[in-house]
Order: C-alpha cells, then sequence, then structure tokens
C-alpha cells in the first residue's frame, strides 16, 4: 500500500541546504528564535550550553513547517495542524507530530555557535519511508541505499564541525519495525516477528543503518577527539527496550496508537489517521502510550528519550556529562 506523499516529510539528508542555514546562522550571531527549539524545559542543560540548534525530520518538528508556510490549503492536509494533536501540552495542534511536546522541547536552550548543542537528525526515517512505501522495496533491497543515507548524514557532520560546531548529537533512528505503522501494513498473516512483537526483517534494516552511523560518528569522534564533543544517541536502544517493558516505563499497549481511527491491534488506518476527520479525539490517557499516532512517539515517551540522552545510558557520552 502506497503512503500518501504529502504524509511524508523531506526524504535523503539535503546536507548543502542545512549547512546554508547554519552559515545564516553563524553570520547573524546566533539568538534564539532561529531554529527548530522553542519551548525550554526545566532540565535543560542552561549551565552548559547557551543554545540549541536542531535539523531533523518529524520526529523533531517544533511547529517551523507552518511558520515557513502561507499556504492554508497546503497545510489543511497535513494531519498535526488538526486536533486531537497537541492537546497535552499546547491545547491546541502546534504543528508538532505529537500529543504535546518533542525531545528537543526537553532538552532545548539560547545563545551562540561555539556554546550552542547540535542535534543533527534524527536522519534517515522518512528515506527508508519513501523506499519501502512510496517505492515497494523490501528491508533487503532498502538496505542498498544505507551507505548512500548515512554518507550524507556524516557529511553533513563534517561541514557542522567545520563551521565551528562544538558540541553536536548524532541520533540513530527508532525501530522501524516496532511502529504500528509497519505492523499494520506488514505484520499479519505469516509476517516474522520476533519475541516482542515486532517485524524482524525491518528491525534488521534500522539495526543496519545504526550501526554503520556509529560507526562513522566514532571515526569522527576519534578525528576531532581534541575540538570537538560528537555524541551518539542510541534512539532504537530505548525505544526496543520501552516496547520490551512498557511497563517499566509506566506504558501500555505499547503497539497501539493513542490517536487514530483504524482500530484492530494497532489503531491505525492510512485512510482513518490521527487527524482526519473521525479521528480527531484521542484515547484517554496519553501519557500511558508510547505511540502518538502510530508512527510518531507521545510527549511522554519523548520526555522519557530526552532523559535518557541528558543523562544517559543511551547517548555516548550522556549530553549533561
Amino acid at each position: 500500500m502506497k503512503l500518501p506523499s504529502l504524509y511524508l516529510r523531506p526524504s535523503l539528508l539535503m546536507a548543502s541546504l542545512v549547512i546554508q542555514l547554519i552559515t545564516v546562522v553563524v553570520a547573524s550571531g546566533g539568538g534564539s528564535g532561529t531554529t527548530s527549539s522553542t519551548a525550554a524545559a526545566a532540565a535543560a542543560p542552561t549551565k552548559k550550553y547557551n543554545a540549541m540548534f536542531t535539523f531533523g525530520d518529524s520526529m523533531d518538528e517544533t511547529g517551523n513547517i507552518c511558520v515557513g508556510s502561507s499556504n492554508k490549503t497546503e497545510l489543511n492536509v497535513l494531519t498535526c495542524t488538526h486536533p486531537p494533536y497537541g492537546e497535552t501540552y499546547f491545547g491546541r495542534p502546534s504543528c508538532r507530530w505529537c500529543d504535546g511536546r518533542v525531545v528537543v522541547d526537553f532538552v532545548g536552550c539560547k545563545g551562540y555557535v561555539r556554546k550552542s548543542l547540535f542535534m543533527f537528525g534524527a536522519y534517515g526515517g522518512n528515506d527508508y519511508n519513501v523506499q519501502l512505501l512510496e517505492r515497494g522495496l523490501t528491508p533487503e533491497q532498502a538496505m542498498n541505499y544505507t551507505p548512500k543515507i548515512v554518507g550524507a548524514i556524516a557529511n553533513g557532520v563534517v561541514k557542522l564541525i567545520a563551521l565551528g560546531a562544538v558540541h553536536v548529537v548524532v541520533p540513530g533512528i527508532f525501530p522501524t519495525g516496532c511502529l504500528p505503522i509497519f505492523l499494520s501494513l506488514f505484520g499479519d498473516g505469516d509476517a516474522d516477528l520476533d519475541d516482542a512483537g515486532c517485524l524482524k526483517a525491518y528491525n534488521l534494516l534500522t539495526k543496519y543503518h545504526n550501526s554503520m552511523l556509529r560507526k562513522q560518528v566514532e571515526a569522527l569522534q576519534r578525528r576531532h577527539r581534541n575540538s570537538t564533543r560528537l555524541m551518539y544517541a542510541d534512539y532504537y536502544g530505548l525505544v526496543y527496550q520501552m516496547v520490551q517493558e512498557p511497563h517499566k516505563f509506566g506504558f501500555s499497549a505499547p503497539f497501539e496508537a493513542c490517536c487514530g481511527a483504524g482500530g484492530g491491534k494497532y489503531n491505525f488506518d492510512l485512510s482513518a489517521r490521527c487527524g482526519m476527520d473521525g479521528a480527531t479525539v484521542a484515547c484517554r490517557d496519553s501519557s500511558a502510550r508510547l505511540s502518538w499516532d502510530g508512527i510518531h512517539p507521545t510527549e511522554a515517551a519523548n520526555k522519557v528519550i530526552a532523559g535518557a540522552l541528558l543523562r544517559g545510558p543511551y547517548c555516548t557520552p550522556p549530553i549533561l556529562s
């Protein structure tokens, strides 16, 4: 089944566009409001970083997608502009693909480049979405694109360092095979599931990407050890643990989307996604759910992820170490 193209954020990392944006920030002297993190959290690392700049996909979106467009018709197509998105924290849709805040909202602070924290990603998820959902490739076939995707991410990090960034977090991607969207599309019948209930082949693709990315980050860590603090964020390891032991984190039904009108085991249907007609009311308690809309985490899950990045153990080294 083909995912509507308007539902996907742009795919393969456009490093040159990212670097152009950073160059503008450097030239203007930094300052608040230039990039995506708009809400400071109580646990923000203000004692260490003066600013935070985030580049990523819909997992990291904090509203720029709406700020940067005046086309109301185009924005109306995006389900994140409709209730119940934003109900937990903002009380209205904020153009975040979540019921409230995302990871960078909990991690964010204000200031300048050399004393700033850069979140470079997570990139790659949408690249694989295009291959798997738009083009109909198998996970094995999608692996052929992994070197190109990871190489583009690494090149972007190198250019970011060259512009003066000192503190850079490079996250891996979530376990694709555990997301309700993929389970609903490919998890029925004789699908090969692991002990946790996730699709083995799709998680193998994710692990392949993350392993290759981590090696690139480690190589860059060695190369720039005297000038740059590079951190690898293990989104896969943490989210997979949350799927395996949801109650340990205060969650239930880890494979069931909180918002949507799909019903069934995963509460996900492409034609009845969160924010569409008939799907404008979320589950009773989103704080007890891992998945918000079948693709993106809830605010509660994002808060757990942020804590693990700030203090460890799923960020090497932890941001606040």
